[in-house]
Formats: C-alpha cells, sequence, structure tokens
C-alpha cells in the first residue's frame, strides 16, 4: 500500500458527497451529524431521516455498509430463536435446560468459556418454551382430560372481548380458568381455556361462576384445512369450556385490566365512528379491517382476493399502518406547535396503546418497537441501526412470550422487514441512480418540473424496491403456509399501498370529526367508501388475471399412480381424485365445510381448476359447497344424475350451471390405465329418497378398483347386485350413511369383497352413527374398516402393485397406515 493511500489519524474526512461518489469513498452519516449545528438534527425531521437511512446506505458501490455495524440486537434474537426451537421439539424437561443455562453463564467468567454466552442465551429461551409449551398448568389440565365433554363447575376471568358468530347467538373468548371440579374432583387451574357461550356475550374482566361442559380442544379432521386446536396450543390453551344455556353463568363481580377496557371500548367506538353512513357495507368490512384488524365483516372472497395478490398485510394491522399512524401524529403535534423531544415522548405510548387497540399482533407490536427505537435514536442523537432494531423488536416478543416464533404472522412479519433493511434500500439505490439529475449540474439550474418528477420517481423506485423485497422475504413462508405464488403482488401493492395510506388518514380524519359531528363524520367515511372501492377494484381486477395467483402443491410420493383423499365431513361427504394431470371432486360438503375444507385442501393440492366435479344427490351436507368451489375452481365438466328431486339446493345449482347427465355405464377415460365408470343410477330410476339416486363411481387405476358409494342404501346395493355383479369385486369401498341408517348389507360386501372399506360417521342424528353389530360384522368378512369419526380424513395411495391406506388421525401415537397388495385378478 502506497504512504499517499493512507489518511493521516487526524486528517478530517471529507463530507462532501459528491466528491467522495466519484472517488468511490463513502461518507459516514456520523460525520456529517458532527458537521451539523445541533439545531438541524433535533427540529429537522426530513433531515434526521436522510441522515439515518445515509448510514445505513451509504458504502462504496456494490457494498452495503449495514454488514459493518455492530448488531448485538440480531445475535441475541437468534440464539433465542435456536433456542426456542431446541426447545420446542428437544423433549426434555425444563429445568434441565435451566440447569444448563446456568452452567453455561457460570463458565462465561472463564476466560476460555467466555464464548458461552450465546448459549446460554439458547438455552434460557429454551426452558421458558419448554416450561409454556409442555409443562404449562394447561397441558396439565388437559393430560386429566380427554375430547369428551365432561359436566364441571367452574369459575372463569373473561380475559378479551368476545367475538361473536355469524348469528350473533354464539361467541367464544379466551379465558381464565380460577377454580373447577369434575365429579367432585378438583382439577388444575390457573390456565387459559376456549370458552364457548351461547347467549348474550359477558363483558370483559367479569368473574362468572358456570355450569359447564369440558374437554380438551378437538383436533383438526382434515389436511390442509386450519388447525385451531394448534394455533390454540400455541397461545396457551388445550382445553374447551361449552355453557349452553345463559342461566347457567353468575356474575361474581367485574374486574379486569382499566387500560384493556378503554382499548375495547375506545375499539368499539373507532368501528362505530369510521362505519357511519357506510354500515353493512364490504367497503366498511375493509375499512374496519384495515384501520383496528377486525375482519369479521369482510367477506371470504374479499380476503381470498388480497391474500392471492400480495396485499393482505393491507387487509389487516401490519407495520405498515403502525408507520403511518406514527408519520400521522408527527404531523398532527409538529402543526401544534410541540416541540419534537416532546412529541416523541406522546407517540412512543400511542403506538403501543394502537398496537393494543388492534390485538397485539407480531406486526404491528414489532412496528411499535422499532419506531419506538427509531424515536428513541432521534431523540438522543444517535442514528440507529434499523436491522438492530428488528432484532430489539424479535428479542422483546420472543421473552414475552416464546410461542410467538411458531406463528405465522411472526415468520412473515420478521421476515419480510429483514429482508426490507437488507435489500430493498441496496436495490433503491441502483434504481434511483438511472433517473438521479446528473450530480455535475448545480440543484439551481434544473427544471422545477424535473426536480417534482425526480422525487415521484425515487419515490416510485423506493415502493418497488420495498415490494420486491417483501416479496422475495414471503415467498418461501407463503408457498409453506398458503401454497401460494403471488405473480401479482409487486404491482398490486404499488397501487394498493398508496389509497391503503390515503384510507387510513380519512379515518384518523373520521375520529376527530366524530367527536364534534356525526354528520361530519359520516361525511368523511362516504369519501373512505370511495377509495375503499377503488382498491377493492384493483384488487380484484389483479385476482382475476388468469395466472396472477398459482397454487402449488407438494409432489405425489415416487411411484404413486393416482391418490385418493376422502375428507372427513361427517354426515356430508367430499372425495378428491387425483391421476394423472386431472383432478376429480365428488361432492364438496356443505356450504360451511367447502370454505373451511375441500377449498382450502385442493389448494394445498395445486388444484387451480377441477378436471370434474361430480354432484352425486341433492343432499345440502353432500353439494352445498357448490357455489363455494364452481366460481373459484371452474370446473370443465360437472357430472348430475338428471333425476328429479325435492332438494332447493340441486334445483338452484341446476339453474346456475349446465349439467353433463351421469347414466349407469358411462365411462371416462383419464389417462391409458386410468378410468372413472359410472355403476348407478339407472336413467329409469323410480325412487322416492335422494339417497336412493345417489350416484355410484368405479375407480380403476391399473388392476386397482375402488367403490364410492355415496349415501347409497339397500335398494342400491340390491339394484348393482342384480345389474352390475361383474362390476362389484373391488379393493376399496368408500361409503355413506343412508337416510334410514341401514348401508352396507353384508351380501353385498361379500360381493364386492374389499380390502378396505372407509365408512363416514357423525354423532348426530343416530342414522349417522356407526352401530357396532354392522362394524364387527364388517371385520368378520376380513376388511379393515376406517371410521372417520375414529380416523378423520383418509388418504389412499395407489402404486402399481400396492395401495397405502393412511388415516389422519389415530387414537394414540401416529396414524396406522395400511398396506395392501393388489390382486390383478379382481
Amino acid at each position: 500500500m502506497s504512504r499517499s493511500s493512507v489518511r493521516p489519524k487526524n486528517k478530517p474526512i471529507n463530507t462532501s458527497p459528491s466528491r467522495n461518489v466519484r472517488q468511490g469513498g463513502g461518507v459516514r452519516g456520523s460525520d456529517i451529524v458532527s458537521k451539523m449545528p445541533s439545531k438541524h438534527v433535533k427540529y429537522n425531521l426530513s433531515r434526521a431521516w436522510f441522515l439515518w437511512g445515509y448510514e445505513q446506505c451509504c458504502a462504496p458501490v456494490g457494498h452495503v455498509a449495514i454488514f459493518r455495524q455492530r448488531l448485538p440486537c440480531v445475535g441475541l434474537f437468534l440464539c433465542a430463536a435456536a433456542g426456542v426451537i431446541v426447545g420446542r421439539y428437544l423433549l426434555l424437561p425444563g429445568w434441565i435446560f435451566a440447569a444448563a443455562a446456568v452452567l453455561a453463564l457460570a463458565a462465561c467468567r472463564l476466560r476460555p468459556f467466555r464464548g458461552m454466552l450465546p448459549i446460554s442465551v439458547a438455552l434460557v429461551f429454551a426452558a421458558a418454551q419448554a416450561w409454556q409449551y409442555r409443562e404449562s398448568p394447561a397441558s396439565r389440565l388437559a393430560a386429566r382430560l380427554s375430547t369428551t365433554p365432561h359436566a364441571c363447575e367452574a369459575t372463569i376471568e373473561v380475559l378479551e372481548a368476545p367475538h361473536l358468530s355469524a348469528n350473533a347467538e354464539r361467541c367464544r373468548f379466551a379465558a381464565r380458568l380460577r377454580s373447577i371440579t369434575v365429579g367432585g374432583q378438583a382439577l388444575p387451574t390457573g390456565c387459559r381455556v376456549l370458552v364457548l357461550w351461547n347467549g348474550p356475550p359477558p363483558a370483559y374482566g367479569g368473574d362468572y361462576a358456570v355450569r359447564a361442559s369440558i374437554s380438551n380442544c378437538p383436533p383438526q379432521r382434515n389436511p390442509g384445512a386450519f388447525d385451531y386446536s394448534a394455533w390454540l396450543a400455541n397461545a396457551g390453551i388445550r382445553s374447551q369450556v361449552e355453557i349452553l344455556h345463559p342461566g347457567d353463568a353468575r356474575l361474581l363481580h367485574t374486574g379486569g385490566n382499566p387500560l384493556i377496557r378503554f382499548a375495547i371500548a375506545s375499539c368499539a367506538w373507532i368501528e362505530r365512528t369510521i362505519s357511519l353512513g357506510i354500515e353493512g357495507t364490504e367497503e366498511a368490512g375493509l375499512i374496519k379491517a384495515m384501520t383496528v384488524g377486525d375482519t369479521s365483516d369482510a367477506p371470504d372472497s374479499l380476503k381470498a382476493a388480497f391474500r392471492e395478490t400480495g396485499t393482505f398485510h393491507l387487509f389487516s394491522v401490519s407495520g405498515l399502518h403502525v408507520g403511518i399512524v406514527a408519520v400521522l401524529l408527527w404531523a398532527v403535534l409538529g402543526a401544534c406547535g410541540v416541540e419534537q423531544r416532546r412529541a416523541v415522548l406522546v407517540i412512543i405510548p400511542c403506538l403501543f396503546f394502537y398496537a393494543l387497540l388492534t390485538g397485539l399482533s407480531a406486526a404491528s407490536v414489532r412496528a411499535a418497537i422499532m419506531l419506538s427505537v427509531i424515536a428513541a435514536g432521534l431523540l438522543l442523537d444517535r442514528p440507529p441501526v434499523a436491522l438492530n432494531s428488528v432484532g430489539a423488536a424479535g428479542l422483546a416478543l420472543l421473552a414475552w412470550d416464546s410461542c410467538e416464533l411458531f406463528n405465522s404472522g411472526f415468520q412473515l412479519s420478521f421476515g419480510a422487514v429483514a429482508m426490507i433493511c437488507l435489500v430493498a434500500i441496496p436495490v433503491q439505490r441502483r434504481l434511483n441512480a438511472l433517473v438521479a439529475p446528473d450530480p455535475f449540474v448545480p440543484a439551481r439550474l434544473i427544471p422545477t418540473l424535473w426536480r417534482i418528477a425526480h422525487s415521484l420517481a425515487s419515490g416510485a423506485l423506493l415502493l418497488v424496491a420495498v415490494s420486491f423485497a417483501a416479496w422475495l422475504a414471503s415467498l418461501p413462508l407463503i408457498i409453506y403456509y398458503f401454497h401460494l405464488v403471488s405473480l401479482s403482488s409487486i404491482p398490486a401493492n404499488l397501487l394498493a399501498v398508496p389509497l391503503s395510506s390515503a384510507i387510513l388518514t380519512l379515518s384518523a380524519v373520521s375520529l376527530v370529526a366524530g367527536i364534534f359531528s356525526p354528520w361530519l363524520a359520516s361525511v368523511f367515511n362516504h369519501a373512505n367508501y370511495l377509495l375503499a372501492k377503488i382498491l377493492i377494484f384493483i384488487v380484484n381486477a389483479f385476482a382475476s388475471v388468469p395466472g396472477s395467483a398459482i397454487y402449488v402443491g407438494p409432489p405425489p410420493p415416487a411411484g404413486t399412480m393416482a391418490e385418493l383423499v376422502v375428507l372427513d365431513a361427517a354426515k356430508g361427504g367430499a372425495t378428491a381424485f387425483f391421476a394423472g394431470n386431472q383432478s376429480w371432486l365428488v361432492d364438496g360438503g356443505s356450504d360451511f365445510f367447502a370454505g373451511a375444507v375441500t377449498l382450502p385442501f385442493l389448494r394445498m393440492s395445486g388444484v387451480n381448476h377441477l378436471d370434474t366435479l361430480v354432484l352425486t344427490h341433492g343432499d345440502a351436507q353432500h353439494i352445498g359447497g357448490f357455489d363455494e368451489i364452481s366460481p373459484t375452481l371452474h370446473p370443465r365438466l360437472i357430472l348430475d344424475s338428471g333425476l328429479p328431486d325435492r332438494s332447493p339446493t340441486r334445483r338452484r345449482i341446476l339453474s346456475l350451471a349446465s349439467m353433463h347427465r351421469a347414466t349407469a355405464g358411462a365411462t371416462f377415460p383419464l389417462d391409458s390405465s386410468t378410468r372413472v365408470k359410472i355403476l348407478y343410477p339407472p336413467d329409469n330410476a323410480d325412487v322416492a329418497s335422494a339417497d336412493d339416486k345417489a350416484i355410484v363411481l368405479r375407480i380403476e387405476v391399473g388392476n386397482f378398483s375402488a367403490l364410492l358409494m355415496s349415501d347409497s342404501g339397500i335398494h342400491t346395493e340390491q339394484w348393482l347386485l342384480a345389474h352390475a355383479a361383474g362390476e362389484l369385486p373391488c379393493d376399496l369401498v368408500t361409503m355413506g350413511r343412508h337416510l334410514s341408517g341401514f348401508s352396507g348389507d353384508p351380501e353385498f360386501l361379500r360381493a364386492a369383497h374389499p380390502r378396505a372399506l372407509i365408512a363416514t360417521a357423525a354423532p348426530f342424528p343416530d342414522t349417522e352413527r356407526i352401530r357396532p353389530e354392522w362394524a364387527s360384522a364388517v371385520r368378520a368378512l376380513g376388511i379393515d374398516l376406517l371410521r372417520q369419526d375414529e380416523t378423520g380424513a383418509v388418504t389412499v395411495t395407489v402404486r402399481a402393485d400396492s395401495f397405502i391406506v393412511t388415516p389422519y388421525l389415530s387414537s394414540g401415537g401416529p396414524p396406522r397406515t395400511f398396506t395392501h397388495a393388489i390382486d390383478p385378478q379382481r
């Protein structure tokens, strides 16, 4: 290195940005700060943000200065996250982790073991996770219970505002269990439980003495559906208390946290105010979701459109909303003449109150902590490091609740912000260089219109860079959780983010106006209604573009020829069949089941369009989900028996879509080795019951065959014995419950002689239950009976020489898998 290339120790750094850029050098924001009068640092907000951005980004071209920063909070956060993962999946008692943490911390005092500090931090969080998830009072209570309800007497404390059902006759909420007795025996208390409450909702903070039933939260019974019980367990809730009648609860006294009670009342007032004049509209539901995070009034179709366009972060309260609130507060306080140091002291508690108001989501708390760190840094004349602020926010959240690490919202929020810190700013700098004016031209010589255009272009490029970084970070998590690749995310966000900022700003103006005049608030609400309508139009337009969102599923196991999945729809029915490049759906369940289970399962399987939808008969529990499935998956072919019946659901469906009549003998080849054949009903079927008109399918994949009987009863089985006996021998039968309660006649089963039989079952009504004597008779025939009240959904994987039957649930341990060799003579 030459002598001239080394800067003398005491020589001041050149603070000219243009000269250093030309020389390929960098400028430190802290050096610029040291050269400026303190009043400019304290009171000029735009310059403070500029200096902070320079501190993060200013470096030689192609290098990110953030990697030269000390990031202690990031390191601590990574250690904590690793410890939480170890505590969740390494099944050791919490005291072992705690003891190891103490030993590691003691070893840090010795010089050779000073590097043990990160390990001790990880072990502390591992112990916290073990205590919180596996050894908590909720876990001890769940160990004493089962999914079977038990009558109990208990005392509960309401911990949150109740969530009302669609008909407002039932609500649910989290409560603390203060005391409980089952059969005169006291059970562990002090834990949180889910309360299912029938009747007028209780008030937050009230203590109630209740007569109820208690059980463990039932597990999810179908793949692809939201696992509510796992989500509750992650929130520290393992059991549920159901109160059937309002008279079974007696208020003892009121209490609760006054701040939370004030937040609940404030949230209710905000929802009423921003909905004045536009109540009950889709746009009002969107405004409420964006302002306070209440998505109960927004239809599922709207949520799906926002999710598929990558704009769902606008649909609920996220870090963007907290940032907008911070900017609005800063602007209002500045306009009121509040000194900026005092404004910071006002803004920080307001941000946390807004996070509390909107439900303390991971994104809102993260943003509140990050913005508070940044504001505190500006308050102390210390430009903060953005990535270190992210680490501090993550560490604080894990210290408060270590289970947050396993929430998708936490992972998406922190992953997106970390990627923005690492990628967005460097990308924006490179893009900005394309539109920046010549640095050698004095600013006074640049036309005003050019300067305005450059400012707008810089803002747009920053939005592009941020959207790209957030999309890049969230892509693997979105694929994992939602099986979705959104190709319209970046352009949709370019239009939707500014609109959402305007909507939130107008909501704030409406709230201020609502204090003085409800009429004036409604005026602003109508303006907000127009903006929300434009936003919905933009999102729906992007969602409707073919290929804008693609659902991807996991590849099938090696050697798989076809897959049959019988979903557990209780007294309904829904069966998916995949072979080659074709996807069939036989029924879809009820309206609710289709939206909650069938559609998510098909999305999880990577189904973007259905090839064939079969409507077996006019039972709403089987075909009621048509309105959810058909507009979304656009089946190319819809099969229906064409027989008349009295089902209003089926008549409505027939009036909406064109059907292909399915009659006995029709065959549909899927590929060279797979075909679907209709065995029943014939054209001249003369029966009264809809169950006796149900379509019966025979599926053939190579040497494998299966009969899908739907809700057929004895009449259909006798007809098949008389007219299609040669088509009955098969490897598998799926069977529902006939209206009479009688299905699966022994004579029919002997003729079919399947290796396995999948039977639907439900506790109510009695005709949907499986009779013990029938189950014994089926097993006596050498048939493996899979009752869906015990197994949940069942997946059948067909290979060239065998088929594997895999239940989704089991009574204990992992589900038992049945493997059967295929008899080529069948």
